[in-house]
């Protein structure tokens, strides 16, 4: 293993168990505010339920993450895949699975997805 990926995922360890640590002794919900849209409308918007989908996750509860937020949820868990194989295509000749790493226009994708799933949890 060379020196960067050992770097790599030392740093992202360490952060990954901080914020686990964090999240598990804090009662992070006190530091967080409130949904500014929801407050002024009633309505949630596209991220509302975002933040506890990732405390959940960070608490290692999964199923409620999941039905707070599906698409948080799921995007967290594509970063997580793209991230593992990155570090295993650091040094590698052949990479594996390049297509799967983020593209400009799945940020416009996973925008309009939001906006729908924003509106449709408001009519339903």
């Amino acid at each position: 293993m060379n020196k960067k990926r050992t770097k790599i995922i030392l740093t992202e360890l360490a952060i990954v168990i901080i914020a686990v640590i964090l999240v598990n002794t804090l009662d992070i919900t006190r530091y967080t505010i409130g949904c500014g849209f929801y407050q002024a409308t009633g309505l949630q918007c596209p991220s509302c339920g975002g933040t506890r989908c990732v405390i959940n996750i960070f608490q290692g509860n999964f199923k409620e993450a999941f039905f707070l937020h599906p698409i948080y949820f799921i995007t967290v868990v594509y970063l997580l895949i793209v991230n593992i194989i990155y570090i295993i295509n650091i040094d590698r000749k052949e990479k594996i699975a390049k297509w799967i790493y983020p593209k400009p226009w799945y940020a416009i994708v996973l925008a309009v997805i939001l906006v729908v799933y924003g509106f449709l949890r408001n009519i339903i």
